[in-house]
């Protein structure tokens, strides 16, 4: 009778317990205004003088500006800036850091991006304690036009992705450079990417070297214009790409210990094998603009621009048709089952059935619950859970996966399928589904709550013998021997 009066109250004790303050995981700070750093100096960027007809159109529709360009013989140097976020009034050392890269196709986008979340996720990462950075990577692609088609090759494409990859590096390298400085641990420096951004952050755990660029390239050239006095005419100077690591301070690396991609994806699934950091994966089954499994980005261009000119200009965008090439990308999907199959470290949030395209950040759907689903809610508290794991060495290089899929998809009976010696668990059914450990004085050691997908590690506790209680399942004992 007492030993059932006292499972009893663990199960109790799993409902009734409120998560305290935990850095990296709950709000505690309030977040400093942003401090603008010069992350590199006499960065070729593309110059605005030299912006196509169609930015110009976009202008004129009201649509916030996307850069392209008729020609890269436009440069201008100038510095690659972010911003720093900090929380207020703390002081502690070594701490963690998300560089946040915005979205926008390479093409829109700035480090203050309301609409691609950039300030929302550096304010709200900040807020918990992270030290956050909004990163504004260079932006500008190619395009010809002909009466009213316009047309983007795969090879300029490509080229601007590999300049934003080389800012991205070098911004990582300003980060642990000045880590004393900025009192970060340089063990601890992750990247946020939405879109583009979640592309860049995969880029930059995955292709470690411009050898892992495709060599067409460095076919093409930058090329500063000047007027020299002593030759009476303009001159130019060929700007050559250079190595990931030819802008932004030197000796140190230039590679995330973890990375969140939203709807991000990779250029070569090869370079896969290249790295065993920690990722978290969002992606919609439905997506037009970066392909969930295998394909080609912004294959419905001409539906993109004209979802976002006003209605009253559609019979000017009506007759334009947009040509776009880019390299195979290689999305959520398929990075999910190459990791699977090399037992890296990821979470992937994917949910399907439900048509979500790019950037669900604003769909809802009814759950079979009859619960509406708000997915930007789930998006970001998933991935700021993966993150606080992250910062908190839950997660590391040498995690390897709890369970393999084929395991979670056959246990239907349990909320949960228990890891090798019962030292971690993984949520099959359910979602939010509570859970805590007890020590044998009724002491609760580790609790929180799990949905669908999610693991939970065990063996952070010290050894010794322990009660498991998950909402709606029998109490379970656990033995942690280190």
């Amino acid at each position: 009778m007492k030993i059932s009066l006292y499972l009893a109250a663990l199960l109790c004790g799993v409902c009734a317990f409120a998560a305290d303050g935990v850095r990296y995981k709950d709000r505690l700070f309030e977040t400093s205004l942003p401090t603008t750093v010069t992350v590199a100096e006499n960065v070729p960027f593309l110059d605005k003088s030299y912006y196509s007809e169609l930015t110009s159109l976009m202008d004129m529709f009201g649509v916030r500006p996307m850069f392209y360009m008729y020609s890269e013989e436009g440069v201008s140097y100038k510095s690659l800036e972010m911003d720093i976020y900090e929380p207020e009034d703390d002081d502690a050392e070594n701490r963690a850091m998300v560089l946040v890269c915005h979205g926008g196709a390479f093409v829109a986008g700035t480090k203050t991006s309301f609409d691609q979340k950039a300030v929302a996720y550096v304010d709200s990462l900040a807020a918990r304690g992270f030290v956050t950075a909004s990163l504004e990577y260079r932006l500008g692609v190619l395009m010809s036009s002909k009466l009213q088609t316009f047309v983007i090759d795969s090879v300029d494409f490509a080229r601007t992705v590999y300049k934003s990859a080389q800012d991205v590096n070098a911004a990582i390298r300003y980060l642990r450079a000045n880590a004393k400085a900025l009192r970060i641990d340089t063990n601890k420096i992750y990247i946020l990417g939405n879109s583009a951004g979640g592309l860049l952050g995969l880029e930059n755990i995955y292709a470690l070297d411009e050898k892992d660029f495709p060599s067409y390239l460095y076919e093409g050239a930058q090329y500063i214009k000047t007027f020299s006095d002593e030759q009476s005419k303009y001159v130019y100077d060929t700007i050559p790409l250079g190595g990931l690591d030819r802008y932004g301070p030197k000796g140190v690396g230039g590679v995330a210990n973890g990375v969140v991609s939203l709807w991000g994806a990779i250029h070569d699934a090869s370079l896969l094998k290249n790295s065993k950091v920690p990722v978290f994966l969002a992606h919609g089954d439905s997506d037009y603009v970066i392909p969930y499994k295998v394909g080609y980005a912004m294959t419905e261009a001409d539906k993109m621009i004209r979802d976002n000119v006003p209605s009253k200009y559609s019979s000017v965008v009506n007759v334009m048709h947009f040509d776009v090439h880019t390299p195979t990308l290689y999305g959520s999907y398929y990075i999910d089952s190459v990791l699977t199959k090399n037992k890296v470290y990821h979470e992937f949030y994917n949910p399907v059935g439900y048509g979500l395209k790019h950037e669900f950040y604003d769909a809802t759907r009814t759950g079979e619950d009859g619960k509406k689903i708000v997915f930007a809610d789930s998006v970001k508290n998933k991935a700021f859970d993966f993150l606080y794991r992250l910062a908190i060495g839950e997660i590391s290089e040498a995690s390897e996966l709890a369970i393999p899929r084929p395991a979670i998809a056959k246990a239907k009976s349990s909320k949960i399928a228990m890891g090798d010696g019962n030292l971690s668990f993984t949520v099959v059914r359910g979602k939010s589904v509570a859970y805590a450990m007890f020590d044998l004085k009724g002491r609760r050691v580790l609790s929180g709550r799990a949905s669908l997908g999610e693991t939970v590690v065990l063996s952070r506790a010290n050894n010794g013998v322990y009660y498991l209680s998950v909402q709606g399942e029998t109490p379970r004992r656990i033995v942690i021997r280190k």
